[in-house]
């Protein structure tokens, strides 16, 4: 056992002691991992310390298999029993295979990104999907369907596409070099190891050093290519950070491309929602309080808080399944407080979870 400053805890510890209020409320009961909104609340009490078992093990997955709560009709059954998913399902495969045969051509056999096929593939995506059940609600879903490098580089392709509407950004041309700068940004990782790539559990020092060379590897792929400047940036800088505290050269605000910028908040996103999908105990909310508290100054946050509303704004009407194991319906959301909606629940009352300290959604189901 060790006791911690909040600031040096990270979601997925676990707790060797209860989590006490000043007032004698029970936060958080010992033996159970702290999460990213644990961590906002216990702030508000102005705790400061935290005991804090197995601290080696920093990140502890969840329990993968489906809580009891998770049977019965939920949205997420729903979605994905709908026709409009499997026909999103097949679109997305489609376009992770298309990817990777792209990509394989271009790096084995010096071939071309020829990828105007799979661009059409994706506005037919955009189109029959940008209404109904919605696309964010269904890469939710879909994600626990594979995790490799090609299909996480095509939920980045699709989630920087719909962030780049929600900022603004109309132009069809340029939307399409933003999905690009998705599609490829992890192109890379093609050569890196393969059994670095799909390894459980934490990667040893030599390991993370072979993984990191991936952006500049990615960029020494993409340099004759003939496309967009931005793409090859993308692929190089999506794992900077405005405060200089990124790789591969700790580039500051000033030296990173707007589009990096955004692609590197998208693909944290779908790395942690990939990670821990519902099943595993997370869900966007959960997402959300660890980007939150993040130093502020890591990431543009112009892009950070438009992209981190629009998730939020984007479950009103999802069902969640909150700590205490009681489910509701997200009815609305805070702007000051995103990762702590409004919910109501099934017996017909209101829970603020801004004023509920105690509890968080522990699920989007």
């Amino acid at each position: 056992m060790k006791r911690l400053e909040i600031e040096e805890i990270k979601p997925g510890m676990i707790l060797a002691e209860d989590i006490i209020s000043p007032r004698g409320q029970l936060l958080a009961e010992a033996g159970t991992p702290v999460t990213a909104q644990q961590l906002l609340h216990v702030g508000y009490y102005g705790i400061r310390f935290l005991s804090i078992r197995d601290v080696e093990d920093v990140v502890e997955i969840y329990n993968l298999d489906a809580p009891d709560e998770f049977i019965g009709e939920t949205q997420s059954w729903r979605i994905i029993n709908s026709k409009e998913f499997a026909e999103f399902k097949r679109a997305y495969i489609k376009c992770a295979d298309q990817l990777e045969e792209i990509v394989n051509d271009f790096v084995h056999n010096q071939g071309s990104l020829n990828d105007e096929a799979l661009l059409e593939d994706i506005h037919t995506v955009f189109e029959e999907h940008s209404t109904g059940l919605g696309i964010m609600a269904m890469m939710l879903n879909v994600q626990e369907i594979d995790a490799s490098t090609y299909r996480h580089c095509v939920n980045v392709a699709i989630i920087s596409r719909v962030c780049g509407g929600w900022l603004g950004i109309t132009d069809k041309k340029e939307l399409d070099v933003l999905t690009m700068c998705g599609l490829y940004h992890d192109i890379g990782k093609s050569l890196i190891p393969q059994h670095i790539l799909t390894k459980e559990g934490p990667l040893t020092p030599d390991e993370f050093g072979r993984m990191s060379e991936h952006p500049l590897l990615g960029y020494h792929l993409l340099t004759d290519a003939e496309i967009d400047r931005r793409i090859k940036l993308a692929a190089l800088q999506h794992h900077e950070r405005n405060d200089g505290s990124g790789y591969p050269y700790g580039l500051t605000k000033e030296f990173i491309n707007y589009y990096s910028k955004i692609v590197s908040i998208t693909d944290v996103y779908d790395a942690m929602t990939a990670d821990r999908c519902y099943r595993a105990g997370i869900c966007p909310f959960e997402v959300i309080a660890q980007f939150q508290r993040q130093n502020p100054s890591k990431y543009d946050q112009n892009v950070l808080q438009v992209f981190l509303k629009n998730i939020a704004q984007s479950y009103i009407g999802t069902g969640v399944l909150l700590s205490d194991n009681s489910r509701g319906i997200i009815t609305m959301i805070n702007d000051k407080a995103l990762s702590s909606p409004l919910v109501k629940l099934d017996d017909g009352t209101f829970v603020d979870l801004r004023e509920r300290t105690d509890l968080f959604i522990r699920a989007c189901i």
